[in-house]
């Protein structure tokens, strides 16, 4: 870790960081299906050994590279009123709706796509 002499942040390696999350982003509900489709270059990783599933690639990187885990409904009245830019760019056409934009940019953005929004986590296993 390297503190920073002018912030209250701190860089972290990213290997680091992403075992350090595991425990948390493993709990994270993917839609393995879903998640294999919309990106093609997981089903090639699998292939090629370097993970081993949809739901291992999203703990280890794709969390990180803010790929979403599975389908996530806007509420659409919700989300242009929250975002006007988003609002503005629906109206002119930019995007087709809000959840379009969600889907292309709002997510990796942090936008909120509904009230209370939570990622789902998996349903666990009974011992």
């Amino acid at each position: 870790m390297l503190p920073s002499s002018k912030t209250n942040y701190v860089a972290v390696e990213m290997n680091f960081l992403s075992d350090m999350m595991q425990r948390y982003t493993l709990q994270i509900r993917v839609d393995e299906d879903w998640y294999l489709e919309r990106y093609p270059d997981v089903v090639e990783g699998i292939a090629e050994g370097k993970v081993k599933s949809a739901a291992d690639h999203y703990a280890r990187f794709g969390f990180f590279e803010h790929r979403m885990p599975y389908p996530i409904h806007v509420d659409e009245s919700f989300y242009l009123s929250q975002y006007e830019d988003v609002s503005t760019a629906v109206q002119r056409r930019t995007f087709s709706s809000g959840q379009a934009h969600f889907e292309e940019v709002g997510y990796r953005e942090g936008r909120i796509p509904y009230p209370n929004f939570r990622l789902a986590v998996r349903e666990l296993q009974a011992a």
